[in-house]
């Protein structure tokens, strides 16, 4: 009987194994696939996440290339206010210490939607003074385009160190189609940014 016992353990071990082998095999593949597909799932989130950071800032860099560029709007008037676009402009000539300018005025120019009045500033300085006086009209908070700039030395044999004589040709655009009210509702929100 011991005989008999020890067959029927040593079978019972051996029908356990032979389940047990049976059963990894037909469960591993479905074990393997259900990993696989979790894992592409994972893998998808990923890339979407990465796509969702990715976009993100994109739109940070687009939104602070238009904040940029907002600082370089020029306000349209509604009237020329051109006494004192004169006024502020003899005050920074005579700052700069140019004494011999003359400014002349044409009349109003229609450019389609808008109107422009042309300027010529004519003027003797040395060269430094000329090109801070065109970096302060390209400042102007307003509308003006500068259209051509001449300069000429006065002493040939030595150009670098000699006074200039310069003219300056430009507009100063304005926009009387314009609702003043509606340009006050529109101002504030840009001061605020």
């Amino acid at each position: 009987m011991n005989k008999n016992i020890h067959i029927r353990v040593v079978g019972g071990w051996v029908l356990l194994v032979l389940i047990g082998i049976a059963s990894l095999t037909w469960l591993q593949p479905r074990m393997l696939g259900q990993a696989n597909q979790e894992l592409n799932s994972l893998k998808q989130r990923l890339m979407r996440a990465e796509d969702g950071a990715a976009e993100i800032r994109a739109l940070v860099e687009e939104l602070s290339a238009i904040r940029e560029s907002a600082k370089s709007i020029k306000h349209v008037p509604t009237d020329s206010q051109f006494a004192g676009l004169i006024q502020d402009l003899g005050g920074r000539l005579e700052a700069l210490g140019i004494t011999d300018r003359e400014i002349t005025t044409g009349g109003s120019v229609d450019l389609g939607p808008a109107k422009s009045i042309p300027m010529r500033i004519r003027m003797t300085s040395d060269f430094t003074g000329v090109f801070k006086t065109i970096e302060w009209i390209e400042s102007l908070p307003r509308l003006i385009r500068v259209q051509r700039v001449l300069i000429k030395a006065t002493d040939l044999k030595n150009p670098w160190e000699s006074q200039v004589e310069v003219e300056i040709t430009l507009d100063a655009v304005f926009d009387p189609t314009t609702q003043p009210s509606a340009l006050a509702e529109v101002e504030p929100e840009a001061s605020r940014s």
